[in-house]
């Protein structure tokens, strides 16, 4: 075995060293058809003596190539096996019997130049049929699948007719009857000799030159610039050939070369090609700076102007209402007019709750429809309810009593159509009281409801 093994690596390196030459060779992926005939004789471990009998194989197959020397080969094949014995005692088959598989042979090829190649790999028989003339068998006494390890031989392996031969050999027994012997075991033993056509796939050679480059003197640059020094101005210094080898000059010294400078006497930016950042308003504020750059405007209103969009007098910026006129001593907002200011501050204290609660009384209802029919006549008006508590009690009990009862205030008017956004409520709880908190009157005083209107 050795010998065979030392043999088969000469060979290989001698076809490898044979192929050297100037000329590259290398095979693109092929693939085409094959048959083949199948020889099976062995003999099983208990003396069954099956002698050669003939059968045919038949299928394609795909060739990957990984070098120029070394490949993958799947193929896929229909292989029928003819077995023949004169033992009928406990022959698996015998006579006429043949079986048939589709066959997966994974193949790994070696080529020792064009004309030999070898071929090394698993192959995996999946059974598909059984006959035999001369005893009862059927297809469940076989294995369904086998595994074999095949080695072979192949002539003119890149040549469009490829001759090929190679030993199956079988590594599990394929009997599958319940009562074989257990020591007769019946495994694959096959020659098989046939030829693969080429349906596709071609050699592809390359030509390699061998160049001789003759070294001149070249003249010293020493910057590498591309000008020789003794032309170069700034023979230190990369430059380019329109300055005499020096540098581009930056006049302002920007960072920005003067042949992509556009304001190459005053420092700038690479964003606006050299020139300082501009001023298109010329407010003083730059334009990166300016949310206004096209019109002129104050550094504290960031390059905008001041607007007065309801012409009051007071600019936007501090006008409570910018858009209702109204008084510079109210925030730019309008008086409330005195009889609505009069009439609301009669509402609130005619609102009341049940006792430690925020559920209001009914006949708090008749005033705050009053103060609906007041703001829905005045839309532009807002109300803030203030609601507040005695110091009786615990404090922080007492505050969220103050702010749940302003909310019921709002929630009040909400259900009668007033927006939500026109409301504000806040409880003060025991922290504003207007009469003394030591006697029963004045603290029924504290616990009250304020109401006042605002623009």
């Amino acid at each position: 075995m050795k010998r065979i093994i030392l043999s088969v690596l000469a060979i290989c390196m001698f076809g490898k060293m044979y192929s050297q030459s100037d000329v590259q060779v290398h095979y693109t992926m092929s693939g085409g058809l094959l048959g083949a005939v199948n020889f099976s004789s062995f003999r099983t471990s208990n003396g069954v003596d099956y002698q050669t009998k003939a059968g045919w194989g038949a299928g394609g197959y795909l060739n990957f190539p990984i070098t120029s020397g070394l490949s993958i080969e799947p193929q896929l094949m229909y292989n029928s096996y003819h077995f023949r014995t004169s033992n009928t005692t406990t022959a698996l088959l015998v006579k006429n019997g043949k079986a048939s598989f589709i066959s997966i042979p994974l193949l790994l090829k070696i080529n020792a130049g064009n004309t030999i190649g070898f071929s090394v790999g698993p192959q995996f028989d999946f059974l598909t049929g059984v006959e035999d003339n001369n005893v009862a068998i059927s297809k469940s006494n076989f294995k369904g699948t086998s595994f074999s390890l095949s080695g072979g031989l192949e002539i003119m392996p890149h040549g469009p007719l490829t001759l090929f031969g190679r030993y199956i050999f079988g590594l599990n027994n394929f009997d599958n009857r319940p009562t074989h012997p257990s020591v007769n075991e019946y495994k694959f033993q096959n020659i098989q000799v046939g030829l693969k056509f080429r349906l596709f796939g071609k050699k592809v050679t390359t030509s390699t030159q061998r160049a001789t480059t003759v070294v001149t003197p070249v003249p010293v640059d020493t910057d590498g610039d591309g000008i020789t020094d003794d032309v170069d101005k700034c023979p230190t210094v990369a430059g380019l050939a329109k300055y005499n080898g020096c540098p581009i000059p930056d006049t302002d010294g920007d960072g920005i070369n003067d042949e992509q400078d556009k304001c190459p006497t005053q420092a700038g930016l690479a964003k606006y090609n050299g020139c300082p950042i501009p001023d298109t308003d010329g407010d003083g504020i730059n334009d990166e700076e300016d949310k206004c750059p096209t019109q002129a405007g104050p550094k504290d209103r960031m390059g905008c102007p001041v607007t007065d969009r309801d012409n009051d007098g007071i600019d936007d910026d501090h006008d409570k209402c910018p858009d209702i006129a109204g008084t510079q001593a109210n925030n730019g907002c309008p008086d409330v007019p005195a009889n609505v200011s009069k009439s609301v501050g009669l509402i609130g204290p005619n609102v009341s709750f049940g006792a430690n609660t925020a559920k209001l009384n009914t006949r708090s209802n008749a005033s705050l429809d009053k103060l609906v029919a007041i703001m829905n006549e005045n839309p532009g008006l807002k109300v803030k309810i203030e609601a507040h508590t005695s110091n009786a009690g615990d404090a922080t009990k007492n505050q969220t009593l103050s702010e749940n009862r302003a909310n019921a205030v709002k929630d009040y008017l909400v259900s009668k159509g007033i927006s939500a956004d026109r409301i504000t409520a806040e409880g003060f709880g025991g922290t504003q009281p207007i009469a003394d908190n030591t006697t029963a009157a004045g603290r029924t005083k504290n616990n009250r409801v304020e109401i006042h209107m605002e623009y």
